[in-house]
């Protein structure tokens, strides 16, 4: 181990490998600017000003246009920063009392302002101000301006939205709220069987219940009854200890008896032998005294 050690080097050079720089393929990637179905009605270079707080603040510089939708025929106004691509204006032309009439700004002819609701970032009514680098420029976007307000009036309602987008957002809206009745009707139909699934399984669970109780019941029954077998076999056992005691004893009095018989027997046999030797002594004496008789 200590050998590996010491010929290890960690700046020995490299003398093999691939020193080819690789080939990187590079594939087109498209970008969609949402342009794509519309043609270009006007398009000037130009500097937009927002009013901000009491003053005019620039917005941003580059070329603003004015671009028609090829199928819907709509006209929108819109404006990207030339140096970062963004989206610093987009809003439909639609003059009516309020909105998109162009009036000169500071008596200038190069300048005209407007008020409108603009879509860029979010939603938001907006006051901005366009500046031409010359008068005819200004003059020609005035000109262009009011014509696409006057296209977009015979297409938008007086809130500014597509009559026919109207229409379809609000068939839209209606095709939303059935999906959502029958999403509520599904979702009712999904609770009732979960309840009725939920009120069988309990079915279930109480049957299986009555029928654990029932199995106890049975269960203790037979051990009362097994118990009460024992106890009337404990008792059967007590009973036949105490007749065996019984029998026992009844023996034990025969035999005391048949003892107490065997010893009167004995006793008579005793008495009865010590009365015949008493009447042999007497015949013995009665003979003696004969025979002293006799001699005498």
């Amino acid at each position: 181990m200590e050998d590996d050690k010491n010929d290890y080097n960690p700046e020995e050079e490299v003398t093999t490998g691939n020193w080819n720089t690789p080939k990187i393929e590079l594939k087109e990637v498209e970008i969609r600017t949402g342009e794509e179905d519309e043609s270009l009605f006007w398009s000037g270079r130009s500097k937009l000003y927002r009013w901000v707080e009491g003053e005019w603040k620039e917005r941003g510089l580059g070329e603003s246009k004015l671009l028609l939708h090829k199928k819907k025929g709509i006209i929108r106004f819109l404006l990207r920063q030339e140096k970062t691509l963004k989206v610093v204006a987009n809003h439909y032309i639609y003059p009516n009392k309020s909105y998109c009439k162009l009036v000169p700004n500071a008596g200038s002819e190069k300048i005209y302002a407007w008020t409108v609701k603009d879509f860029a970032e979010e939603p938001k009514i907006e006051q901005f101000a366009l500046k031409f680098n010359t008068a005819e420029a200004a003059k020609l976007f005035k000109q262009k301006f009011d014509e696409a307000g006057q296209v977009n009036l015979k297409l938008l309602d007086d809130n500014g939205q597509l009559k026919g987008k109207v229409a379809e957002e609000k068939e839209e809206v209606k095709k939303e709220e059935k999906k959502e009745e029958v999403k509520k009707e599904e979702k009712k139909e999904e609770e009732k069987k979960e309840e009725k699934e939920e009120e069988k399984k309990e079915e279930k669970e109480e049957v299986k219940k009555e029928e654990k109780e029932e199995v106890k019941k049975e269960e203790k029954e037979e051990v009362k009854k097994e118990e009460k077998e024992e106890v009337k076999k404990e008792e059967e056992k007590k009973e036949d200890k105490k007749e065996e005691k019984k029998e026992e004893e009844k023996k034990e009095d025969t035999k005391e008896e048949q003892k107490e018989e065997e010893k009167g027997e004995e006793k008579s046999k005793e008495d009865s032998k010590s009365g015949e030797q008493e009447k042999e002594k007497e015949k013995k004496k009665e003979e003696e005294e004969e025979n002293i008789k006799r001699e005498n």
